[in-house]
């Protein structure tokens, strides 16, 4: 068709041309991988599994299905075991391709995953067919991007679980004169299953948004001429949940951690919230965390250090605390030298 359309009017369409190699290279990739998935019956020592029950489950017969794959739909053919016992069967090679349970195959729920978090699911849908060639349902780009943020979230709270006991291990490296650790939330609108039973902000009203919480570690080592603070380049991190204060204190401490928390010389730790709003109080954090805060009031005239105030305190203003592995005693004139000009980020 293509060329037809060439003899006719002396032109070729390079996109359609681009696209129908592109279809069948997917094609011929399809009976290739259909190939390599094509599983022959297990010899005589492989007729046997155990099975979750405590008993065995044993060879029944080759069974087929289809999955979705980066080339297109292919054939999967493979070993099933029943167990008499408990009446369960299960597919190893399923297991193994991780597609237990699951039409998509794993590269192509890495790219649901990627264009569920950026677009509207809709949207990602749209993109995979242009992009991948690949033809799939608005629901599965939204199930595929939730379950595999449930899994990571998962995964994530593993290592906060693990901070919270301060079984972390020690991230090594060169020692980082000052880390900066920056913390803010804001309220996200979500549906009403979300706030259910929440107390919204005019009184006998329902809420209508979770507060989001998102916090960044930073270096900045250089300021420019005009005294205003330069970040290192590629220095920020960032981490974000929708969850109390104390189960992000916990999380903002593990990224910090992972930063290198541990070999930071000096370490400042700055919330902005509104003062006196209490969202930040240091009891949240873990000990670590708070162990040698000083409070440090912001002000456009510089930061001091007042080394008498409780570390456990609570008492805020503009929301800064700062710490670092040695007793604060250095005075309040030359802790305000030392931080004036971090406090100062010029606005891009």
């Amino acid at each position: 068709m293509i060329f037809q359309d060439r003899r006719k009017n002396g032109k070729l369409d390079l996109e359609a041309l681009e696209m129908a190699m592109r279809s069948a290279m997917h094609q011929a990739g399809a009976v290739a991988l259909s190939r390599l998935l094509q599983c022959a019956p297990p010899g005589p020592d492989q007729r046997e599994r155990a099975c979750s029950c405590g008993q065995t489950a044993r060879y029944r017969e080759l069974r087929s299905r289809r999955i979705l794959t980066a080339v297109g739909e292919v054939e999967l053919l493979r070993p099933y075991y029943l167990c008499s016992h408990c009446h369960n069967g299960q597919f190893p090679f399923d297991a193994e391709l991780d597609v237990e349970g699951q039409d998509l195959s794993p590269g192509v729920r890495r790219m649901l995953a990627v264009v569920g978090s950026e677009a509207p699911f809709d949207h990602g849908r749209q993109q995979i067919e242009l992009l991948a060639g690949l033809a799939v349902t608005t629901k599965a780009v939204e199930r595929t991007a939730e379950t595999i943020g449930s899994d990571i979230a998962r995964c994530e709270q593993v290592q906060v679980d693990r901070a919270l006991q301060l079984d972390l291990p020690i991230v090594v490296g060169e020692p980082i004169p000052i880390l900066y650790v920056q913390m803010d939330g804001t309220g996200v609108p979500v549906v009403k299953k979300e706030t259910a039973g929440r107390t919204g902000k005019v009184d006998g009203q329902p809420a209508h948004t979770r507060e989001g919480k998102l916090g960044c570690a930073f270096t900045q080592t250089k300021w420019d001429a005009d005294g205003y603070a330069i970040r290192d380049p590629d220095s920020t991190t960032y981490t974000g949940a929708i969850e109390t204060a104390s189960e992000f204190g916990q999380r903002i401490y593990l990224e910090a951690w992972n930063r290198g928390w541990s070999r930071a010389e000096t370490k400042v730790v700055k919330e902005t919230a509104p003062s006196g709003s209490g969202t930040w109080p240091p009891s949240i954090f873990p000990a670590p965390f708070r162990s040698s805060i000083c409070f440090m009031p912001a002000s456009t005239s510089g930061l001091w250090c007042d080394s008498s105030t409780p570390v456990t305190t609570s008492v805020r203003n503009n929301g800064f605390y700062v710490t670092s592995p040695n007793s604060m005693t250095a005075t309040s004139k030359s802790w305000s030298a030392f931080f004036a000009p971090s406090t100062r980020q010029r606005q891009n």
